[in-house]
């Protein structure tokens, strides 16, 4: 019996992992980019988005090197399981506050643009929301014009702070389904939390 059990769920295993989203999003840095704050910023991204966000290997920066530039560069370092990347950049001299270029697969973030007149904390709220915004352009969602949601335009980086840190539901449910259709590895709350119990029960069973 234990051995007909095995079978059926090595089958099921093969199944669920024949049909769940392979690819990712990589997050990188570039130039003079804290490291833990580059973690904490891609582990609220992942947690937001539910998708799989994978931290990438850091890019040196040139001087006068642009945000492209960048941003190629650290597409050049795509595999084959990477869906975009998103690079968290401190450029040597005044850039833009980001790129996002969908059909080349990343984004770029000026960090130092997001520091303007904001303590550690809102850097890092505004960090998470420009990167869920990116996101949602590289799987080539349009905006949003709900107010309550982090889709929805705005002029100056200040309003960010007004503004909320993640998708309305609809953006959210939008999200996640141009998330599956472009092959990502979502990620499951419900399930994260019942593997815990299931590890513990598992000894029990005769």
């Amino acid at each position: 019996m234990k051995k007909f059990v095995l079978i059926a769920l090595g089958l099921l295993a093969a199944g669920i992992s024949a049909t769940a989203g392979e690819k990712t999003f990589a997050l990188a840095t570039a130039g003079e980019v804290d490291a833990a704050f580059a973690e904490r910023v891609r582990a609220r991204l992942e947690e937001n988005a539910g998708v799989v966000v994978r931290p990438a290997a850091a890019l040196a920066v040139e001087p006068g090197q642009s945000l492209e530039a960048i941003g190629r560069a650290a597409a050049a370092t795509l595999t084959g399981a990477d869906h975009s990347i998103l690079v968290l950049v401190r450029p040597t001299d005044e850039q833009p506050q980001g790129v996002c270029l969908p059909h080349e697969r990343f984004a770029t973030l000026n960090v130092a643009r997001l520091e303007a007149g904001a303590d550690a904390e809102h850097v890092e709220r505004r960090a998470v929301q420009e990167g869920l915004r990116t996101m949602s352009m590289l799987l080539k969602m349009a905006p949003c014009p709900f107010p309550l949601c982090v889709l929805v335009g705005y002029e100056k980086v200040e309003d960010l702070d007004q503004m909320s840190g993640n998708y309305c539901p609809p953006c959210l449910d939008r999200f996640t389904r141009y998330a599956r259709d472009a092959g990502l590895r979502t990620i499951d709350p419900l399930a994260a939390d019942a593997a815990p119990a299931a590890e513990t029960a598992s000894p029990a069973v005769d």
